[in-house]
């Protein structure tokens, strides 16, 4: 009784944390998009998922003590022939520290341009590409602290910008047996050029969540995280993501995750490969009058 005390307190915390962040415009929204697949398949509830590589767009410190060298690669199949490719690699350092590099870009088929007398007169470019730098370290026992910074590009016609961006986050661990954990991080805090006049306000995030994972027998364990989402200058109530898996004797995995937002409430269900050097997931979502977006992403651990 005293841990779900404990559990139910934190959560809370974290919910005020994000609930006091006042409203405004929004911007980029490439910023906001997370290509890897399991993540995807908790609906992007990984706020507080601890010595993944996956957290890194989440919550940078999610990347401390990890034991191996581990790339991963994703791809993501969106809507209006709109796809994005991301790779990241992260290096574990002494002391259970990492450090990360990454690469993330956003692209459209060209669409080919016509003048005014139908004329065509080549393609109109229109994509984003980004670099990421991350390091994370343990601060105390049992809690972690990470930063991510993110230098992009973006073309739009005729049309450049540069920007940046940096994402800061904590991870503590609350409890064991299950192992749970709570995560905070702010995103998106930076600034960008403007296409022609007036710059986009960055869309900055608050995001806070807590996980868990119970091994239920030698063959079967199972997780579930919950995130809230608040965008600082954005005049709306924050968001719900929830997620959970099961893993099955250590190979097959089922997910699933939802999520409680302004625009769209989503499903999104997902698989997971585990074997002893490489993972593999997909994701689907689908949406109403849009159609289905896919993600696969690869996870190598290098010796």
């Amino acid at each position: 009784m005293a841990g779900i005390k404990r559990l139910s307190g934190v959560f809370l915390c974290l919910f005020l944390s994000v609930s006091l962040f006042a409203a405004g415009g929004v911007g980029p929204d490439f910023l906001r998009i997370s290509p890897p697949a399991k993540a995807a398949s908790f609906s992007g509830a990984y706020c507080a998922v601890p010595h993944d590589i996956n957290s890194l767009l989440f919550n940078p410190a999610g990347i401390a003590d990890l034991k191996l060298m581990e790339i991963t690669l994703s791809h993501f199949a969106s809507f209006a022939d709109t796809n994005y490719e991301y790779a990241a690699l992260v290096i574990p350092l002494k002391n259970g520290a990492a450090t990360s590099v990454g690469v993330f870009m956003d692209y459209t088929f060209d669409f080919v341009e016509i003048d005014e007398f139908g004329d065509e007169c080549g393609n109109v470019e229109n994509y984003d590409v980004m670099g990421l730098i991350s390091y994370a370290q343990p601060v105390f026992a049992g809690i972690y602290a990470g930063a991510t910074f993110k230098f992009f590009y973006s073309k739009l016609y005729v049309y450049d910008k540069i920007g940046f961006a940096v994402d800061a986050g904590a991870m503590v661990k609350i409890g064991s047996n299950p192992d749970t954990y709570g995560g905070i991080s702010v995103q998106n805090i930076g600034w960008q050029q403007a296409y022609i006049k007036i710059a986009d306000t960055m869309p900055i995030n608050i995001k806070a969540g807590i996980s868990t994972s119970y091994d239920i027998s030698q063959e079967v364990n199972i997780g579930a995280s919950v995130d809230v989402n608040r965008l600082w200058i954005k005049d709306e109530l924050p968001t719900l993501d929830l997620g959970a898996e099961c893993t099955m004797f250590n190979i097959l995995c089922a997910r699933a995750g939802y999520g409680f937002r302004h625009d769209a409430a989503n499903l999104s269900i997902g698989i997971g490969v585990l074997l002893e050097k490489v993972k593999f997931a997909y994701a689907y979502q689908p949406f109403d009058t849009l159609g289905a977006t896919h993600r696969i992403s690869l996870d190598l651990l290098l010796e």
